[in-house]
């Protein structure tokens, strides 16, 4: 695997809060209320595309690109979170607990700087990554240390596993639940 190390210019990340873990109840609680398909988790009611919109690499330059990109990143994720939280609450979907998130899904790891636009993961997990290399949006629950992490249903596993196995690239991964508790090093 070939790593780019774009992503290698930020600050260590914080241990995990009780709002991390909230995020993560929530995006589970969400993506298991919704049909286990890779497009219904890409939903328009959480799509952060108009917050992702960065400029050209060649236009912006490295360093401006990659603070751009891993600032729209973090506001993303955010804005997910949020909006995820109000449609969880009116809607009255039952919040899971970490021994469910556990259970019944994996954490994976996807780091937007590291990406290379090839399509592989994208036609390898049917779907399940983008061209960019991303999980669906509405997996999405945290951004720290240019990484975003993610929940996967395990009815989707194997879709994701097929998608890591085709990125040449380390920007797709699974990660082990005490990552949560632990800082990650950049």
């Amino acid at each position: 695997m070939i790593k780019l190390g774009l992503g290698k210019i930020v600050p260590n990340r914080r241990d995990p809060s009780p709002v991390v873990l909230r995020a993560l109840s929530e995006t589970v609680a969400w993506c298991l209320s919704r049909s286990p398909q890779c497009d219904q988790l890409r939903s328009r009611k959480l799509d952060p595309s108009a917050i992702l919109r960065v400029p050209p690499f060649d236009e912006a330059g490295v360093g401006a690109w990659s603070e751009t990109k891993r600032e729209s990143y973090q506001r993303a994720v955010y804005a997910i979170n949020e909006k995820r939280s109000t449609l969880v609450r009116d809607t009255n979907i039952e919040i899971a607990g970490l021994a469910e998130a556990q259970s019944k899904g994996k954490l994976l790891l996807y780091e937007p700087l590291e990406t290379v636009t090839d399509g592989a993961s994208e036609s390898s997990s049917r779907g399940f990554f983008d061209i960019e290399d991303a999980p669906p949006w509405d997996t999405w629950f945290l951004y720290s240390g240019s990484t975003i992490f993610s929940w996967v249903p395990e009815s989707l596993v194997q879709n994701a596993q097929a998608g890591i196995d085709a990125n040449i690239v380390d920007c797709i991964h699974w990660c082990n639940w005490s990552e949560l508790s632990e800082p990650r090093d950049v």
